[in-house]
């Protein structure tokens, strides 16, 4: 009897396993997000496997913000540089990622990234659980909606967006070498 029911379960596995068709995605040919900050491009949506993984792909140009200091308490983040030099603050540390360099950066640690560099910056970054992935469909609506008269405006909206999503933006953690990118 009780081998009966493993054999049952390993099925059962193997047939969710698949509920996802296989996916490529060409250079070049993700779905690009909406975005007032930086070009971004999602190659895997938390819809297409049973994983809640999101995949996108970040173009950071020169001397830019990527994001600020914020933590997740609903999802890992990982970076992978495929073009450039990344500024990246980790649990405290600035560290500087080049191409090839792997982080992953845990929920409930502070981090964030920028560009200080003087070429653009490619890298693939992906979350885990599908909590960010609806967090990032909703900031452009968000700010379209709120019509923000500024930059510190445009600030608060996401601040408040982030939160409904389980991130926190923790500006005070903000490292000086950072500061100048983050400005109105």
């Amino acid at each position: 009897m009780k081998l009966v029911i493993a054999v049952v379960a390993c099925a059962t596995v193997i047939t969710a396993a698949a509920a996802h068709p296989d996916k490529v995605v060409s250079a070049g040919e993700g779905a690009a997000v909406e975005n007032p900050f930086h070009p971004i491009f999602l190659l895997l949506s938390k819809e297409e496997n049973e994983g809640g993984l999101t995949v996108y792909e970040f173009i950071v140009p020169p001397h830019s913000p990527g994001s600020p200091p914020h933590t997740h308490t609903r999802e890992d983040e990982y970076f992978f540089i495929t073009e450039g030099e990344l500024s990246v603050l980790s649990d405290g540390n600035v560290l500087r990622l080049t191409e090839g360099d792997f982080a992953s950066l845990n929920r409930g640690k502070t981090h964030m990234f920028w560009n200080d560099s003087d070429a653009p910056v490619r890298l693939i970054m992906a979350t885990t659980g599908g909590s960010f992935e609806d967090f990032m469909t909703a900031v452009a609506p968000a700010l379209a909606e709120a019509k923000p008269a500024d930059a510190q405006a445009a600030g608060v909206v996401i601040g408040e967006l982030a939160a409904r999503h389980g991130i926190s933006i923790s500006m005070e953690e903000m490292p000086d070498e950072a500061a100048p990118y983050y400005q109105p």
